[in-house]
């Protein structure tokens, strides 16, 4: 039940001017970038962070809980963006419905959240690949994944596809890399970002923090980066990037946090 609610949430994103969420990497000079615009249509985000327990990783999360304005009648978190304490984060991308690939219904049915799987065993963008081609990915028919790890690989898993980064930058919105005629393109933010990571990809919080500036739209809600080898990720706010709070993924993912309001990160800090 709860991946068919996260299924109609995505699908709803996408016909609201919402679906405009935007990612960023760069990975150079041992330094690895990755940051995200969170597009939607409630201001109430949150931040909260798991502790590493036994073998399960810790991890740092941002997202919503969902309730019944989207169908169904049991609340429950959704995982927007997540960064673990082994260096590797992923962010979520409405996108066209496409297909799947053939004999993909054949493979397990995921119950759960792949999301809290993959930043509970997963060190790195392979593992991530691997913890997914296991399932029958139907319940991801209308999404995508940015997946980022600190020796700088990158990968977007599709419902049917998994495009890896060449090079050392990317950029990521809300159309298919593999299939663009599926819809959503042409995407100004994507064009946007992949020229200034042409004209300048200085591996910064500040310039992954620029290009999502120049990207966000009336609907981004939060923005994080994410210096994945310092374990830090700076947060900013409702497309506001003169404020902003740096948080210890370290720390959080050592000892946990409950959920904080986004918005009020950014309050205590400044």
């Amino acid at each position: 039940m709860r991946r068919c609610l996260i299924l109609l949430i995505l699908m709803l994103v996408g016909t609201i001017s919402a679906m405009a969420c935007t990612g960023v990497v760069i990975a150079r000079d041992g330094q690895v970038l990755v940051g995200g615009n969170e597009d939607w249509q409630r201001w109430d985000s949150w931040m909260w962070a798991e502790a590493a327990r036994g073998a399960l990783h810790g991890a740092v999360y941002f997202g919503y809980e969902v309730h019944e304005e989207f169908g169904g009648n049991y609340p429950f978190w959704y995982e927007f963006h997540g960064v673990n304490d082994q260096g590797l984060y992923f962010d979520s991308f409405g996108s066209p419905c496409a297909g799947l690939p053939e004999g993909d219904l054949l493979k397990a049915r995921l119950t759960g959240s792949i999301e809290r799987l993959m930043m509970e065993w997963c060190a790195t963008v392979e593992d991530a690949i691997r913890l997914f081609e296991q399932y029958d990915r139907s319940f991801m028919l209308c999404t995508q994944y940015l997946i980022v790890d600190k020796t700088g690989a990158a990968a977007v898993i599709e419902g049917g596809d998994i495009i890896r980064m060449v090079g050392d930058t990317f950029a990521l919105t809300n159309f298919h890399l593999s299939d663009p005629s599926h819809g959503s393109w042409p995407c100004w933010r994507y064009t946007r970002a992949t020229g200034m990571l042409e004209d300048n990809s200085e591996p910064t919080v500040e310039r992954v923090a620029a290009i999502l500036n120049a990207t966000h739209v009336p609907s981004t809600r939060y923005s994080v980066v994410c210096d994945l080898v310092a374990e830090t990720a700076t947060v900013y706010f409702a497309g506001n990037f003169r404020l902003s709070a740096v948080l210890d993924v370290a720390e959080l993912c050592r000892v946990g946090s409950e959920r904080i309001l986004v918005s009020s990160l950014i309050d205590d800090q400044n």
